[in-house]
Protein backbone atom coordinates (compact mmCIF):
# COMPACT_ATOMS: atom_id res chain seq x y z
CA UNK A 1 0.00 0.00 0.00
CA UNK A 2 1.24 3.22 -0.86
CA UNK A 3 1.27 6.40 1.37
CA UNK A 4 -0.09 9.55 0.55
CA UNK A 5 2.33 12.45 -0.53
CA UNK A 6 1.64 14.12 2.74
CA UNK A 7 2.95 10.83 5.02
CA UNK A 8 5.52 10.66 3.08
CA UNK A 9 6.85 14.58 3.74
CA UNK A 10 6.05 13.88 7.33
CA UNK A 11 8.31 10.83 7.41
CA UNK A 12 10.52 12.56 5.71
CA UNK A 13 11.01 15.32 8.16
CA UNK A 14 10.92 13.20 11.22
CA UNK A 15 13.82 11.10 10.25
CA UNK A 16 15.64 14.18 8.73
CA UNK A 17 15.13 17.33 11.54
CA UNK A 18 16.03 20.50 10.04
CA UNK A 19 14.94 19.65 6.08
CA UNK A 20 14.15 22.06 4.28
CA UNK A 21 11.86 22.52 0.61
CA UNK A 22 14.66 21.77 -1.87
CA UNK A 23 16.10 18.87 0.08
CA UNK A 24 12.58 17.32 0.75
CA UNK A 25 11.29 17.84 -2.94
CA UNK A 26 14.64 16.41 -4.44
CA UNK A 27 14.66 13.21 -1.84
CA UNK A 28 11.03 12.42 -2.15
CA UNK A 29 10.20 13.70 -6.11
CA UNK A 30 7.74 15.49 -6.09
CA UNK A 31 6.80 18.67 -7.46
CA UNK A 32 7.93 21.72 -5.71
CA UNK A 33 4.07 22.92 -5.39
CA UNK A 34 3.08 19.52 -4.24
CA UNK A 35 5.89 19.67 -1.19
CA UNK A 36 4.83 23.20 -0.66
CA UNK A 37 1.06 22.15 -0.25
CA UNK A 38 1.62 19.28 2.11
CA UNK A 39 4.08 21.13 4.21
CA UNK A 40 1.62 23.99 4.86
CA UNK A 41 -1.23 21.35 5.46
CA UNK A 42 1.02 19.57 8.15
CA UNK A 43 2.12 22.87 9.75
CA UNK A 44 -1.21 24.18 10.20
CA UNK A 45 -2.60 21.04 11.33
CA UNK A 46 0.01 20.83 14.01
CA UNK A 47 2.16 17.79 12.78
CA UNK A 48 5.33 19.74 12.12
CA UNK A 49 7.04 23.14 13.21
CA UNK A 50 9.26 25.94 10.37
CA UNK A 51 11.70 27.73 11.44
CA UNK A 52 13.38 30.20 9.45
CA UNK A 53 17.17 30.23 9.50
CA UNK A 54 19.21 33.28 6.78
CA UNK A 55 18.67 31.22 4.27
CA UNK A 56 16.44 28.41 4.41
CA UNK A 57 12.94 27.55 6.29
CA UNK A 58 13.67 24.16 8.22
CA UNK A 59 10.93 21.81 9.21
CA UNK A 60 10.78 19.82 12.53
CA UNK A 61 8.09 17.06 13.47
CA UNK A 62 6.16 19.32 16.73
CA UNK A 63 7.90 16.80 19.25
CA UNK A 64 11.29 17.97 17.91
CA UNK A 65 12.24 20.21 21.35
CA UNK A 66 15.82 21.44 20.18
CA UNK A 67 14.89 22.67 17.08
CA UNK A 68 17.29 25.71 17.90
CA UNK A 69 20.44 23.82 17.76
CA UNK A 70 19.20 21.72 15.22
CA UNK A 71 18.77 24.33 12.31
CA UNK A 72 22.01 25.47 13.27
CA UNK A 73 23.90 21.65 12.31
CA UNK A 74 22.55 22.17 8.96
CA UNK A 75 25.12 25.02 8.69
CA UNK A 76 29.01 24.55 8.42
CA UNK A 77 30.41 27.19 10.03
CA UNK A 78 28.43 27.14 13.10
CA UNK A 79 28.45 23.66 13.14
CA UNK A 80 32.60 23.51 12.69
CA UNK A 81 32.37 26.30 15.87
CA UNK A 82 29.91 23.86 18.44
CA UNK A 83 32.25 21.21 17.19
CA UNK A 84 35.41 23.04 18.50
CA UNK A 85 34.03 23.65 21.72
CA UNK A 86 32.82 20.19 21.97
CA UNK A 87 36.44 19.04 21.77
CA UNK A 88 38.29 22.94 23.35
CA UNK A 89 35.89 23.92 25.63
CA UNK A 90 36.20 26.92 26.86
CA UNK A 91 37.76 28.70 24.00
CA UNK A 92 39.01 31.79 23.50
CA UNK A 93 37.63 33.77 20.40
CA UNK A 94 40.75 33.18 18.64
CA UNK A 95 41.34 29.51 19.23
CA UNK A 96 37.97 28.87 18.04
CA UNK A 97 39.03 30.91 14.67
CA UNK A 98 42.38 29.49 14.68
CA UNK A 99 41.02 25.67 14.91
CA UNK A 100 38.18 25.92 12.94
CA UNK A 101 39.81 27.97 10.25
CA UNK A 102 37.13 31.26 9.57
CA UNK A 103 38.32 34.64 9.96
CA UNK A 104 37.58 36.78 12.82
CA UNK A 105 34.77 38.74 11.82
CA UNK A 106 33.08 35.57 10.69
CA UNK A 107 33.29 33.85 14.39
CA UNK A 108 32.24 36.92 15.47
CA UNK A 109 29.52 36.94 13.29
CA UNK A 110 27.81 33.32 14.23
CA UNK A 111 28.95 33.01 18.07
CA UNK A 112 26.47 36.27 18.30
CA UNK A 113 23.80 34.06 16.80
CA UNK A 114 25.08 31.06 19.38
CA UNK A 115 24.85 33.42 22.11
CA UNK A 116 21.45 34.89 21.33
CA UNK A 117 20.27 31.37 20.40
CA UNK A 118 21.21 30.32 24.30
CA UNK A 119 23.57 27.45 22.28
CA UNK A 120 27.17 28.97 23.66
CA UNK A 121 27.73 31.05 26.57
CA UNK A 122 30.49 33.57 27.22
CA UNK A 123 32.16 34.61 30.88
CA UNK A 124 35.19 37.14 31.18
CA UNK A 125 38.12 35.78 32.41
CA UNK A 126 40.57 38.66 32.47
CA UNK A 127 41.57 40.15 29.25
CA UNK A 128 39.72 37.03 27.44
CA UNK A 129 36.31 36.11 27.00
CA UNK A 130 35.58 32.45 27.00
CA UNK A 131 32.95 30.09 25.23
CA UNK A 132 31.35 27.17 26.08
CA UNK A 133 28.39 25.14 25.49
CA UNK A 134 25.33 26.16 27.16
CA UNK A 135 24.23 22.51 27.36
CA UNK A 136 26.57 19.62 26.43
CA UNK A 137 23.96 17.29 26.81
CA UNK A 138 21.63 18.71 24.51
CA UNK A 139 23.63 19.32 21.76
CA UNK A 140 25.17 16.11 21.92
CA UNK A 141 21.36 14.12 22.02
CA UNK A 142 20.81 16.26 19.03
CA UNK A 143 24.19 15.61 17.08
CA UNK A 144 23.01 11.93 17.52
CA UNK A 145 19.31 12.68 15.95
CA UNK A 146 21.13 14.64 12.79
CA UNK A 147 23.92 11.60 12.75
CA UNK A 148 22.06 9.84 9.75
CA UNK A 149 21.00 13.14 8.00
CA UNK A 150 23.35 15.10 5.32
CA UNK A 151 26.65 14.32 7.65
CA UNK A 152 29.49 12.52 6.14
CA UNK A 153 30.95 9.78 7.89
CA UNK A 154 33.85 11.80 9.91
CA UNK A 155 31.27 13.30 12.00
CA UNK A 156 28.91 9.98 12.70
CA UNK A 157 32.78 9.04 13.76
CA UNK A 158 32.72 12.40 16.33
CA UNK A 159 29.29 11.95 17.45
CA UNK A 160 30.39 8.54 18.63
CA UNK A 161 33.38 9.02 20.28
CA UNK A 162 31.79 12.60 21.97
CA UNK A 163 29.15 10.07 23.30
CA UNK A 164 31.48 7.64 24.93
CA UNK A 165 32.91 10.30 26.68
CA UNK A 166 29.87 10.91 27.96
CA UNK A 167 29.07 7.76 29.37
CA UNK A 168 32.26 7.91 31.33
Amino acid sequence: MLESPQMQILDFIINNPSSHLRKIKNNLGFSMGTVQYHLNVLEKEGKIKSVKTKFYKNYYHIDESSDKVLSVFNLESPRSIILCLLQHEPSTHQDIAKRVGLSSSTVSWHMKRLLELNIVESEYSGKYTLYHLTSRKNVLENLRKCKSTTWNSMINNMVDVFSAFEQE
